[in-house]
């Protein structure tokens, strides 16, 4: 009994030890070091939030402010882009159901983060840490696309081009740390475990690994990608205002100059680390 126990064993194991020997772990390799890297900014920013005043931490929060505007415009122009490109008259039926879907979508992740949020204030929980976990969820929503990018630069061959996607988007998830933590920087009295903070950080960059691994099962639907870019672009817009009202309060409100700055070089923050790939990979 033994015996055969084994022997059914070894026929099993085989194949699917010569399978993880063949199996290429290279866009998840790639994709968790982009990913990763949304935890180093986070943890900055928490660490920057003990040891600074009041009017510094709300500087701090239009600076998130800025990046969750910027990441806002490039999803929500990812999403209009696909649909727009269908407003033909051969493809109009895809044309109508790309716009419902979408508008849906958007539609439907306001109704629901409202819904979740007031259910956190009836639970007396922290909004701070929702509103935390809300950008965290868009990030991870929005950064799937970065998996598809990794892994078509390696599907070509373009190793090095996949390097430096690679880096590009790791220096890019860095700053996305910022938008996490600008909930957070709304109340001092607010402790942020390290387990929580590690999670938020997964959540929100790790979700370029099943972003490469949905690529190479053949997903590319441009629906799809239009889809999960509208919700990205509704969470990070309802959390974008949580964080920029937290700010205006801290830095004396919209006729402060502190906090137009602030937005400022959030978006020339976002924008640098993003054209940095461009100029990378431009031929």
């Amino acid at each position: 009994m033994g015996k055969g126990t084994s022997i059914l064993a070894g026929i099993v194991a085989t194949p699917l030890t010569a399978y993880a020997a063949s199996f290429d772990y290279t866009p998840l390799a790639y994709g968790f070091v982009a990913g990763i890297t949304v935890l180093f900014g986070l943890l900055f920013m928490l660490w920057a939030r003990s040891k600074l005043s009041g009017s510094a931490v709300g500087l701090l929060q239009a600076v998130a402010g800025g990046i969750l505007a910027y990441l806002a415009l490039e999803t929500g122009h990812a999403a209009a882009e696909y649909v727009e490109e269908l407003a033909k008259p051969e493809t109009l039926d895809q044309f109508l159901v790309a716009s419902f879907v979408t508008t849906a979508s958007l539609a439907l992740t306001y109704v629901a983060l409202a819904k979740a949020e007031r259910a956190v204030h009836a639970a007396r929980g922290s909004t701070s840490l929702t509103v935390a976990l809300i950008v965290a969820l868009a990030f991870g929503v929005h950064n799937v696309a970065e998996g598809f990018a990794i892994a078509a630069a390696l599907l070509e061959g373009a190793v090095a081009l996949a390097v430096l996607f690679t880096v590009g988007f790791a220096v890019h998830n860095f700053t996305e740390g910022f938008g996490i933590a600008g909930p957070l920087l709304a109340d001092k009295r607010v402790a942020v475990p390290l387990t929580q903070a590690v999670g938020l950080s997964l959540l929100a960059g790790l979700p370029v690994i099943p972003g490469a691994a949905i690529y190479y099962a053949g997903i590319e639907s441009g629906l799809f990608l239009a889809t999960l870019n509208t919700i990205a672009t509704a969470s990070i817009v309802y959390a974008m205002l949580h964080v920029n009202l937290n700010a205006l309060a801290k830095l004396g409100g919209v006729a402060s100059a502190k906090f137009w700055l602030g937005i400022t070089l959030g978006v020339v923050i976002a924008f640098s680390t993003e054209s940095l790939i461009y100029f990378a990979t431009a031929d």
